[in-house]
This record gives structure tokens, C-alpha cells and sequence, in this order.
């Protein structure tokens, strides 16, 4: 039985084949911004347990960062209001602390992807160096069999893991993984698969990752280089890669905590038993604009073609489907044919394409086939349900799930925005499925703000999570709708901007920021046209 989907437009937010035998993983890594599933705006990725942090990193903040704006105010009370807006985190639960660069979170919350939220906030703040996160996770009455077994599940059903050698074992809600994996980036598949079940308080991620010869430290190196350059999230950054016995040591300067967190995980690809940081330094006022502009200038449609390649045969899921994915490019405009057996791979490969430097545009025509016998509409339906179950900001929701020729239709009301985000991401996740149609309602209203409120607090975010002169941008507040107007660098600017606005508290803003290096093409229903 085979399904054919429509071709679809997107205008974007983010060596050819591979030869190496390895097991295909399928899918499992949308992001949603905040709970580390997408790349959040101007972020990162979800990382490994933070509970703890590295004896380097708790060195006092040093250089240009202790004599900025960020010293005249409290740091503390900038993440605290920043968590105040997140969706699903309460700051009356969360305690803030800072010192030097160096942030403490304490406190309760419901769940461990709240508890990483939070990291994810602090982690993006102006002057942040690190954050120790001692939050703490509220157990359930949920037993240590039913979690193993939605871990499982998770993994199998929803991220497609069941091939690799993965154990589970839970104790008081701890899960602990054991077993091999083929790169680090398969390794946080896997957490990131446990971290997302509810009942889950922890993970301890010990996982390890086989060495492969086939790849020398030279290729290493330039493929680890090369990514870092294409990628529209790093495009402002020099930084020094080195390769000796498969471990990579990055050098160099960042803007914050969370995109030297992004720089860590772009490196983590097959080949690499580990990656060292030790010599990043996090300096918000190190942007390089020069760098910026000569990699936007330089780029053609053939390198552009080449960069999707190296991201799709890099990456952990889509790897398995470049030798189906055929990337065109035209004046930037990216057009992706083929057939995947996926729909998060179709997904991922969408994302890769857009978050290579110099592409203006997505056309995603991907088609999604099943390899194996599909799965018909009722076991779909069964399978999303569960699946929709596991999720601990989504077990308390009444769905209705419909499902036609593998064509998902998901009904019902959720809380938030997170909350539709996730369900639409989960269900995309589940075999056979084709497409997904999100139309959840989202009942709870948004905060009451006045407008003088909202923009304040909107200056207050573009001032210390925006890293390129927020001074450009100009705000103005009109019963509730947030109107930007100024110029920035990037698309991805322009997308952070828009995204900062929504999180004040805007309806609907009114994006109205020119881009100096190629036109805005992010995927925003809030985005007016001027």
C-alpha cells in the first residue's frame, strides 16, 4: 500500500551519499524551542542531564561581559521574569540564583522537560556563563515497570530506536541507559527519547559510542569545520576546530550559554567519541559582523546544494534517507524531491535544509512511502493515542484522533501553545503516518498585559537574549499587537525577533524588520506582510 503526500511550501525558520553500514534509527527530533526538541530561537539543542556543571565552567566571568549592561542589573531577576513568560513553568516554583556568570536553579517542578526548560532560558541570557540546574523533579505515583515500558515504547514507536543496543532500567523514576550507540548525537536521541515520558525525574545517560575507523581526524575536522560554517545559527563565529584520536576541541568565542551548547552538538557527528569545549568563551559582545557578511556573500547554489548533503549524511536520523533525498537549488530557493519512509525524516530534512546559510527557501516535496507493511488507519489512531499518553504535559488532555488513508487529524483543546506543538510532534513521529493536520484548539488565554507591559517586556528579552545591537529594532505596542520595525543581519534574526515578541506576551505582532543579507522566510502564523 503506498501513500502519496501534496507538496507544500515553507518558508524556513533553519559529501552526497554515505557509504558506512549502519542501522537505520528513523526519526524523533522536531524541536519544539523550549523543551529542546527544535532549536529554540536564537538556541539550542536539548543536551544531557544538567544537573551538573563543569568545574571549568564555574571560573569567574571574566573580560568585556563583567563591564556590560548585565553588570548594572540583576541577572537573576532577568531569568526570573524570562521564566514568568515561559509557557508551563511557574516562577513561584523555580528559585534563581547568580554569581559571577554562574546561575543556580532550585526548586520543584512537574516534570524533567520542565526542569530543562529552564536550564534552556537561563542558558540564552546575556552574561549567563553556565547554569547549574538543582531543580527538582516531583515523582508520580506512576510505577518503575509502567515507566520502563513507555521508555520503551518511546523509543521504538515514536523515535524508532529499537534496533540500536539500548537498555532501560528505572528505579524511583531514575532511568538509567546502557548500551551502545553509533555517535553522540544518537546518544541524545535516547535521552532525550527517556526524558520525555512521564514519571521520568532523571536520566543518566551512559551510553557508549562505538568507535568507526572509517573516518581518520583529518575528515573529521573539515567536516566538522564545514558544518559549523553553514550553519545560519553560528554564521557570526571563528572558531578553531581539532581533531586528535577522535576527539574534537573547539576553540573560539560565542554569544551565550546556549549557543556554545549548539556549537557542541553540531560537532558531535559519527566518528566522534568526544567533544571538548574547555576553550570556548562565552562574550556576548563578540559579535563579528565581517564574518557574517562575507559567508552570505560567498555562497553559491552548489555550495548551498553540498552543505544540505553534509547536514543530512551528518545527522543521526536523516542519514539513513540522503541517497533518497535529491536538494535542487536555485538563487537559494531550495527544492527537496524524493521518497523518505518517514515523515520526521521528510521533517528533519526540511529543517537541515533550512538552517544552511544562503537559503532564501523550502519547497519540500518530499514524498513519504513506509518501507515495511503500513500500518492501517485504526492501529494509527491506537498508536497516537498511546503515544499522546506518555507525553507528562499531555496525559491529562481529552484528544480525538482521526486518521484517513494515514492522513493524521488530531482534535481537542490543550492549555497552550506548547502543548499543540507537542502533539502535533508526537503524532508525526508515528509510523505509516504520512501528514499531520494540528488543529487543537488552545483555551487558555494569554497573560493580561497592558501594552506598555508587553513592550517593556519585549525590550527587556531583545536586550539580553537577542546578542546583535537590539538597539536597531524599534517596538511599538498597539492594543496587544507588538509592531517591529529596524533592520538585522539575518533571517534568523528576524524569526528570534518575532518569536521574543509572541513570549512578551503579543498577539498576532507585526513583523515589520528589514534583513540585510537575503529576505525573511520564517514559518510564523503571527508574520503580517507589510
Amino acid at each position: 500500500m503506498r501513500y502519496r503526500t501534496l507538496p507544500h511550501f515553507i518558508f524556513p525558520t533553519r559529501s552526497s551519499g554515505t557509504s558506512r553500514a549502519r542501522r537505520s534509527i528513523g526519526c524523533g527530533v522536531l524541536t519544539l524551542a523550549t523543551i529542546g526538541m527544535l532549536p529554540a530561537a536564537g538556541g539550542n539543542f536539548a543536551t544531557a542531564e544538567d544537573t551538573t556543571v563543569a568545574a571549568s565552567e564555574k571560573r569567574t566571568a571574566k573580560d568585556d561581559t563583567a563591564k556590560d549592561d548585565t553588570a548594572k542589573d540583576d541577572l537573576a531577576e532577568v531569568i526570573r521574569a524570562d521564566i514568568d513568560d515561559a509557557e508551563s513553568l511557574s516562577v513561584d516554583e523555580i528559585t534563581v540564583g547568580s554569581e559571577d556568570g554562574l546561575v543556580t536553579l532550585s526548586g520543584t517542578v512537574a516534570s524533567l522537560m520542565d526542569k530543562r526548560r529552564a536550564a534552556d532560558v537561563a542558558k540564552r541570557v546575556r552574561g549567563v556563563q553556565a547554569v547549574l540546574n538543582e531543580i527538582i523533579v516531583q515523582p508520580t505515583s506512576r510505577s518503575d515497570a509502567d515507566i520502563r515500558e513507555d521508555v520503551v515504547s518511546r523509543m521504538k514507536t515514536n523515535d524508532s530506536l529499537e534496533k540500536l543496543e539500548i537498555v532501560a532500567a528505572v528505579n524511583g523514576g531514575e532511568v538509567a541507559l546502557t548500551g551502545k550507540v553509533d555517535s553522540l548525537a544518537e546518544k541524545r536521541v535516547a535521552e532525550r527519547a527517556a526524558a520525555g515520558v512521564r514519571g521520568v525525574t532523571s536520566v543518566a545517560n551512559q551510553l557508549t559510542v562505538r568507535l568507526d575507523p572509517d573516518r581518520s581526524d583529518q575528515e573529521l575536522r573539515e567536516e566538522v569545520n564545514a558544518l559549523i560554517i553553514q550553519s545560519v545559527y553560528l554564521d557570526d563565529l571563528n572558531i578553531d576546530v581539532n581533531v586528535k584520536d577522535a576527539v574534537v576541541t573547539l576553540a573560539g568565542k560565542v554569544h551565550s550559554a546556549a549557543q556554545k551548547e549548539r556549537l557542541e552538538a553540531v560537532a558531535e557527528i559519527w566518528g566522534v567519541q568526544k567533544v571538548d569545549v574547555e576553550g570556548v568563551e562565552v562574550q556576548p559582545d563578540s559579535v563579528d559582523q565581517t564574518v557574517r557578511k562575507r559567508r552570505y556573500a560567498d555562497v553559491s547554489d552548489q555550495q548551498i546544494s553540498q552543505a544540505i548533503r553534509r547536514s543530512l549524511s551528518n545527522h543521526p536520523i536523516a542519514f539513513s534517507a540522503v541517497d533518497q533525498i535529491q536538494p535542487e537549488v536555485h538563487d537559494g530557493v531550495v527544492t527537496l524531491q524524493g521518497t523518505v519512509s518517514r515523515l520526521r525524516v521528510k521533517e528533519i530534512a526540511e529543517r537541515l535544509a533550512m538552517d544552511v546559510v544562503g537559503v532564501h527557501r523550502v519547497v519540500n516535496e518530499l514524498e513519504v512511502q513506509y518501507d515495511q507493511t503500513p500500518y492501517s488507519d485504526a492501529e494509527i489512531i491506537d498508536l497516537t493515542q498511546k503515544a499522546l499518553e506518555l507525553s507528562p504535559y499531555l496525559y491529562r488532555r481529552d484528544f480525538r484522533v482521526h486518521c484517513n488513508r494515514a492522513h493524521v487529524t488530531l482534535y481537542g483543546a490543550v492549555e497552550s501553545q506548547l502543548e499543540k506543538e507537542i502533539a502535533g510532534w508526537i503524532a508525526g513521529g508515528i509510523p505509516s503516518v504520512v501528514h499531520v493536520n494540528n488543529v487543537l484548539a488552545v483555551e487558555k488565554p494569554q497573560k493580561d498585559k497592558s501594552d506598555e507591559q508587553i513592550k517593556q517586556d519585549l525590550q527587556r528579552k531583545l536586550k539580553y537574549s537577542f546578542y546583535d545591537k537590539a538597539d536597531r529594532i524599534q517596538v511599538r505596542v498597539v492594543d496587544g499587537v507588538a509592531i517591529l520595525s529596524g533592520t538585522v543581519d539575518t533571517w534568523r534574526q528576524w524569526q528570534m525577533a518575532l518569536d521574543l515578541a509572541i513570549e512578551a506576551g503579543s498577539r498576532t505582532p507585526h513583523n515589520m524588520i528589514d534583513v540585510r543579507f537575503h529576505p525573511p522566510h520564517g514559518a510564523s502564523d503571527a508574520f503580517v506582510p507589510r
